[in-house]
């Protein structure tokens, strides 16, 4: 579901599948991260660090009742 899950209205998803697709998301941006720092590549691996933390604000938002997908209002 990725990005997808800010277009769906919020009856249309549950908690439960919204919160796998953040841990998805949480999982792959912080492999990314890793791999682009392994490679040297470390401005990049910055921006998957932030996106990593974004993730992990949206999940702690979900868990505390306060997500809302950002484009479906």
């Amino acid at each position: 579901m990725g990005a997808a899950r800010h277009f769906f209205r919020r009856s249309e998803v549950s908690d439960a599948q919204v919160a796998a697709d953040i841990k998805d998301d949480i999982k792959a941006s912080h492999k990314a991260q890793r791999d682009l720092a392994a490679a040297g590549q470390h401005g990049p691996a910055e921006g998957m660090r932030k996106a990593t933390d974004e993730y992990l604000d949206e999940y702690n938002d979900l868990k505390s009742g306060r997500w809302f997908p950002k484009h479906a209002r």
